[in-house]
């Protein structure tokens, strides 16, 4: 029940969108913001990830004692560390801390989705829908980045190069992997031409090439401490990748092959081919490019939300979007389901024991 409210908000938002005047959307929209944040915020062990983050905080020290020791011996990032070593020296709650990155994280998203959906509602549905769980539950630090690179899409998008550096610098200390951003120009090469298939297919015909050499090159397991949310060698089949792929890839395919069916010019397309780019990786190199696609899912829930909204496209087209982004995240919400769900809050604490199982299974057993 405490998810469903922020989908009802945000469906009455869809509804009203076009009789409200900005600063009422302004208002309602951080409504919906607040609320989302009180209940990520308020959660106990609701998160697979979440419950190490949670072991993870009891050890780290406060600011006044953090640099006794080396902060790059920890297993998290600068960043993240001194953010968990300043709530440190205030409280002992962990809940503080996921307040903070709740509101970090679902904050600058909103400010992105109302930056550039044409109803922002519909924006904040899709986003609850495929995106939200996720990033505030699961990948509390990467999910930092994510979220402030968002913000700094607009100097990219600008071309304001030094400005856009400049702030990669704030989030490359919450995680590594957003490095990647640095690449993120060259999307602009990027075209939906008969070079962009082939290299698709191209990445998908060596992924037996690339499973051949991680069986004759013993070294190359070390790829595995790229990602530290794929563990085990199960994690990594044909089937997690053909998941992978529904999940993170259709919707891309499907935004992108809906605007050039109804011939409509999508401000986003660079991005979302590079989304799809990463999926092909993903797929083929998955201990390595599962992470980057992580950084353009946001381009694909915008670009969705404003082809939803245009009423001069056909329905039939919108509906058949809109179904393909339903249907590409029922295994997914399948398999994911007991790290979320039931939600459990501070005020009531108590552990899910299959949750907890999953947890043990993930970041005990296969250490």
């Amino acid at each position: 029940m405490e998810y469903l409210i922020a989908f009802i908000l945000a469906a009455a938002g869809m509804v009203v969108n076009k009789r409200m005047t900005s600063t009422p959307r302004k208002i309602y929209l951080g409504i919906i913001c607040i609320y989302v944040i009180i209940i990520v915020g308020l959660r106990y062990r609701v998160g697979v990830d979440t419950i190490s983050y949670m072991a993870s905080f009891k050890q780290i020290r406060d600011l006044d004692h953090i640099f006794d020791s080396d902060i790059f011996s920890y297993r998290y990032e600068p960043g993240y560390l001194l953010l968990n070593s300043l709530v440190k020296t205030f409280t002992k709650e962990f809940w503080v801390m996921q307040m903070i990155v709740g509101a970090i994280v679902n904050g600058c998203i909103f400010v992105f989705l109302y930056r550039y959906c044409k109803n922002v509602f519909v924006g904040v549905m899709i986003f609850l829908f495929m995106q939200w769980f996720y990033f505030s539950m699961e990948i509390m630090r990467e999910s930092i980045a994510i979220s402030i690179f968002l913000l700094n899409y607009r100097n990219l998008e600008k071309n304001n190069w030094t400005r856009y550096y400049l702030v990669s610098l704030i989030y490359i200390p919450f995680h590594y992997s957003s490095v990647v951003t640095w690449l993120f120009p060259l999307a602009k090469m990027l075209k939906p031409n008969m070079a962009f298939v082939i290299f698709c297919i191209a990445a998908l015909a060596i992924t037996p090439v690339i499973e051949r050499l991680y069986e004759l090159i013993p070294f190359l397991s070390l790829a595995n401490r790229l990602d530290q949310y794929v563990t085990n060698a199960a994690g990594l089949n044909l089937n997690w990748k053909l998941a992978e792929l529904m999940r993170t890839g259709v919707p891309a395919m499907a935004v992108v092959m809906a605007y050039r069916m109804a011939k409509i010019r999508c401000t986003q397309e660079k991005m979302l081919l590079l989304q799809i780019l990463f999926c092909m990786g993903a797929f083929a190199i998955p201990m390595i490019f599962s992470r980057f696609t992580n950084y353009t899912t946001m381009f694909v829930t915008v670009g969705a939300a404003n082809f939803l909204c245009d009423i001069e496209s056909s329905r039939k087209l919108r509906v058949a979007l809109l179904g393909i982004i339903l249907l590409s995240q029922g295994f997914y919400y399948y398999s994911m389901y007991p790290r979320w769900f039931p939600y459990v809050s501070i005020f009531n604490p108590h552990q899910v024991h299959e949750r907890e199982q999953i947890w043990k299974h993930d970041f005990i057993t296969w250490r």
